[in-house]
């Protein structure tokens, strides 16, 4: 019989926590990847959901294993094994402002601890020219299934930003 790994159980349980708030009505999943990468032998998993009202702003969660936490779990050699956590929203401006209050609450959220970046790209084109603004958190520490909790409040604070109301509030 299959054992599922810890990624296989964050997955399955975000997965399920997102789509049944699809259900709801209250967001919109609009992209969805599971990767199993060959090369370095890690796991990647990401979703990306918008809002149903306010649609000018996409969230993106993403949980990833690397190969030396699934190997040291696969073999046993790791005790407690887990998965890194990056939650990215991202936005499409005509100007290079950002949204200034955003940046401050996620600092303000989880800028002790975690990594909080703000990355502005500029595309421009011959008849065109846009900024797309990607807010960024890579959370330093790893989640396992004992993590389960903090990461279901990570998915709300993320749909509290952008402008909803989640189930866990």
């Amino acid at each position: 019989m299959f054992d599922p790994t810890v990624f296989d159980n964050l997955k399955v349980v975000i997965e399920g926590y997102i789509y049944d708030m699809d259900l709801e009505n209250q967001i919109a999943v609009i992209d969805r990847s599971d990767i199993i990468e060959l090369a370095t032998m890690s796991r990647k998993y990401s979703i990306s959901y918008k809002g149903i009202k306010k649609k000018r702003m996409t969230a993106k969660l993403q949980i990833e294993m690397p190969h030396h936490e699934l190997s040291g779990e696969l073999l046993q050699t790791k005790v407690k094994p887990g998965c890194i956590v990056k939650l990215s929203l991202y936005e499409t401006q005509g100007t290079k402002e950002y949204d200034e209050l955003l940046y401050k609450k996620m600092k303000k959220s989880w800028g002790e601890k975690h990594t909080v970046t703000l990355i502005l790209t500029k595309k421009l084109t011959a008849t065109s020219c846009s900024y797309h603004h990607k807010y960024q958190v890579e959370f330093e520490t790893l989640f396992g299934e004992d993590e389960m909790e903090e990461l279901l409040h990570i998915v709300d604070h993320s749909i509290a930003l952008l402008g909803l109301t989640s189930k866990m509030s």
